[in-house]
């Protein structure tokens, strides 16, 4: 199946010519069609002379006059010629159009080719009967096709089937509104496949492509909750390609599986949480770690490449799980893994001296508490859990010695994060995702070089 449609077995078109010529020896024999032996020389001088005349450069009908002997007569001979259509037998024909309504053209069609000089088959004669062989219930293909809808709809007439329904979409453009075209990367779906998109995101991007979902709607996370929540209602015309309301439905996914997770689907959307989230951040990890790529964050901050890794993600049997528990900790989102990374570099990798120096230099951190840290990561059992023990632990100890709370959060981000002025997580997250090992790597980093500046 392809977009609900069965593929004919033998759906190669050379091995279905005989199906085509049987159809269009039907509308032969009941006089809907007739030969044309028009050359092309002859076909160009008569649009010459319409043109000249200044009437529409239509095939004018010359060979509608051969009678069927004769026509019969010269095709068996191998006389090159096409099969076209008897259209002013059926008129103009009217259709319903699912998204665009009443649809009638003003003029008559031309008497179309159905067979080409080859052998084979013109789209407007392969489609109807292929449709039709196949049961297809709806047609709903791009609205460049609607202008040709009312020839499909005079052949169904003309074989006595009823026609589908029906519905023509908007052409996929630029924001500028030009066409999409192969050389567009936006059209290149091994770009959503391997750049942390995930499916239900991409399909509610998709449907909402023209259409929208309904008012109050749940974010839905399964097929069949996008088909319930979709309105079918269809815009007509250019549907614009907003990559920016990709982003946010890929947000609103990704923050629904990590914070709202559905019973029934937590194991299908933990691999999807891998896959797409977990994965391509190690990936960009050791990547900037190995030097092969850049990171406009860290170069911003001034930290040097390639920055030394946390000892966690040198295991590989942990740094999957502490790529899982830094997303977790990221309370609020973010708009995509790259910014996780360059937002919260160390997460990832310990603090370059660098850094410290240059924060060092500006602020000195508060004496007192730096003492109550220490005395907090000797104690073992305060770093089990959420590691809550340990900002008690601290506050206890310094705030009774008039220490606020602001200051103790910014001497944790200097130890932590490199300065008081870095945007962080929470202290508290802060513990429990790096642990006790790196608070106390990062703490005697700091007293080293607090000992080296008040020496100098």
């Amino acid at each position: 199946m392809t977009l609900g449609r069965p593929v004919p077995s033998n759906g190669v078109q050379s091995e279905r010519l005989p199906v085509y010529q049987e159809h269009v020896q039907t509308l032969l024999d009941h006089d809907h069609a007739y030969r044309c032996f028009c050359t092309p020389e002859q076909l160009e001088s008569q649009k010459r002379e319409l043109h000249e005349a200044g009437k529409p450069t239509v095939y004018p009908g010359t060979c509608r006059s051969i009678d069927a002997a004769e026509s019969d007569r010269r095709a068996k001979a191998g006389e090159s010629h096409v099969v076209r259509f008897k259209s002013d037998k059926f008129g103009r024909p009217k259709l319903h159009d699912a998204i665009y309504g009443r649809f009638q053209k003003k003029d008559m069609e031309e008497d179309f080719i159905l067979m080409k000089t080859d052998g084979f088959p013109t789209y407007h004669l392969a489609n109807v009967v292929d449709d039709h062989l196949m049961k297809i219930t709806h047609v709903i293909r791009g609205e460049e096709w609607l202008i040709s809808t009312p020839k499909h709809v005079a052949l169904y007439e003309a074989f006595g089937w009823q026609p589908p329904t029906f519905a023509h979409l908007g052409l996929l453009v630029d924001l500028d509104g030009s066409k999409l075209s192969k050389r567009n990367d936006s059209v290149n779906i091994s770009k959503y496949q391997t750049g942390g998109t995930f499916p239900m995101a991409l399909l509610s991007w998709l449907a909402n492509l023209g259409s929208s979902f309904k008012r109050d709607v749940q974010l839905p996370r399964t097929v069949e909750d996008v088909a319930n929540a979709l309105t079918f209602k269809f815009t007509r015309g250019g549907i614009k390609l907003n990559l920016s309301k990709l982003e946010y439905f890929n947000n609103r996914y990704r923050d629904a599986m990590l914070w709202k997770p559905v019973p029934a689907l937590a194991d299908e959307e933990a691999k999807l949480i891998d896959q797409h989230l977990t994965q391509p951040i190690l990936s960009e990890i050791e990547a900037i770690t190995a030097g092969s790529i850049e990171s406009a964050g860290l170069t911003a901050r001034a930290w040097q490449l390639p920055p030394e890794l946390v000892p966690t993600l040198t295991d590989p049997t942990k740094k999957g799980q502490y790529v899982y528990k830094a997303i977790i900790s990221k309370q609020g989102g973010f708009q995509s893994p790259s910014d996780l990374i360059s937002q919260h570099p160390y997460l990832f990798w310990r603090v370059p001296l660098d850094v410290y120096k240059t924060s060092l230099a500006k602020a000195r951190p508060e004496p007192k508490v730096l003492a109550a840290l220490e005395e907090a990561i000797s104690q073992e059992s305060f770093w089990d859990g959420d590691c809550s023990p340990v900002m008690q632990a601290i506050q206890s100890k310094v705030e009774p010695q008039g220490v606020d709370q602001l200051t103790i959060h910014n001497v944790l981000r200097v130890i932590a994060a490199g300065g008081q002025d870095v945007v962080s997580q929470s202290s508290s997250r802060m513990f429990a995702l790096l642990g006790r090992d790196e608070w106390a790597h990062r703490l005697n980093v700091v007293k080293g070089l607090l000992s080296e500046l008040n020496e100098g």
